[in-house]
């Protein structure tokens, strides 16, 4: 289990998503550049966490899992001559819904794949839903900022569990 008590999110955390947002600057891997697990585990939720406000922004608060189903197979469609950004329906599909806490969701993470899938998916879905946006100036400060603020939300959560749990076998 991944130990989240010395992660803290900072701003040096959100310049690495503007930038592979806006400039395509970076790609997926460099939010695995750092050397500090914290850092390592910041970015990587700081980019979760964009997939799930795009997701939110997108689908919420009505969805249908035949639009989910329709929206993954048109980006697959999209992405069809590009190799490197296949991605794996089922896991594309279960991530969306259970961002937005499909109760009919029977599978879990990853979805029947592995983590290589689950990151592709996300950072396809990301993308898509981002540049579908067309999110400058300060519309794309809004969005970085509910981006870091879902992933403070998250991380809160899962620090008072660790917490809680710490105490418990104390």
């Amino acid at each position: 289990m991944t130990n989240f008590s010395n992660v803290h999110l900072r701003a040096e955390h959100v310049e690495p998503l503007r930038l592979f947002l806006t400039e395509g600057a970076v790609g997926p891997e460099s939010f695995d550049e750092p050397t500090v697990e914290s850092d390592i585990i910041a970015l990587n939720l700081m980019a979760y966490s964009a997939f799930a406000v795009a997701v939110l922004r997108r689908f919420s608060p009505t969805f249908t899992i035949p639009e989910i189903i329709r929206y993954v197979t048109e980006l697959r469609k999209a992405v069809l001559g590009e190799e490197t950004l296949q991605i794996n329906p089922r896991v594309a599909e279960g991530m969306i819904r259970a961002v937005l806490r499909d109760k009919t969701l029977e599978d879990r993470e990853p979805y029947g794949a592995d983590n290589e899938a689950m990151v592709k998916a996300c950072f396809a879905v990301l993308l898509d839903l981002f540049h579908k946006a067309e999110l400058e100036g300060p519309d794309l400060e809004k969005f970085l900022q509910e981006s870091a603020d879902y992933a403070g939300r998250w991380l809160a959560g899962q620090q008072a569990r660790q917490g809680d749990e710490q105490v418990a076998t104390g």
